[in-house]
């Protein structure tokens, strides 16, 4: 979760700092992003899915505030 909230938008990014290899494909698998490039140039996305988990996870935290 920490890598999809890190996310900003659905945009290619860079993954933050100290995200593993392991971390990035697991999410991938699950299809919360997509990953492109390799070793140092590589970027991800969030995807529809991911996006959406992200923004429900975001009202869940925020009522939980309430």
């Amino acid at each position: 979760m920490v890598l999809l909230h890190g996310a900003n938008g659905v945009d290619w990014q860079f993954p933050p700092k100290g995200t593993s290899l392991k971390t990035l494909r697991e999410a991938e698998e699950q299809g919360f992003i997509a990953i492109r490039g390799e070793f140092q140039k590589r970027e991800f996305r969030l995807t529809a899915l991911g996006s959406d988990t992200v923004e429900r996870d975001k009202r869940r935290l925020q009522a939980r505030k309430l």
